[in-house]
C-alpha cells in the first residue's frame, strides 16, 4: 500500500527517532551486539496501515477508549507515543 507524503515523511521520522533511541540506551545496544556476534542482523521495520474503527456510541472518552480493539499495554504504549484515539 502506498503512503501519502505527508504519512511517509511521519513514519520515516519515527523510525529514525525509535532507531536513535534504542541506540542510545546501554541494554538494548547490547543485546543487538550480541545478537550480531552469532551472526544475525537486525532490522526495524514499521508499518502504517488505516485502522477500521466503527461509530462510537459511547459518551465520555474513557467509555471511547475502553471499546477499542486495544489491549491496556497497546494503549498505555499509543499515550507514551502522545497518540490520541480521538
Amino acid at each position: 500500500m502506498d503512503l501519502p507524503d505527508h504519512l511517509h515523511h511521519l513514519v520515516s521520522e519515527l523510525g529514525d527517532s525509535l532507531v536513535k533511541a534504542l541506540s542510545e540506551d546501554d541494554h538494548c545496544r547490547d543485546l543487538a551486539f550480541q545478537i550480531q556476534a552469532k551472526g544475525y542482523g537486525l532490522m526495524l521495520i514499521l508499518e502504517a496501515s488505516p485502522v477500521s474503527i466503527g461509530p462510537r456510541e459511547a459518551s465520555s472518552s474513557e467509555d471511547a477508549e475502553a471499546s477499542l480493539p486495544f489491549s491496556e499495554d497497546d494503549l498505555h504504549l499509543m499515550k507514551s507515543f502522545k497518540i490520541r484515539m480521538d
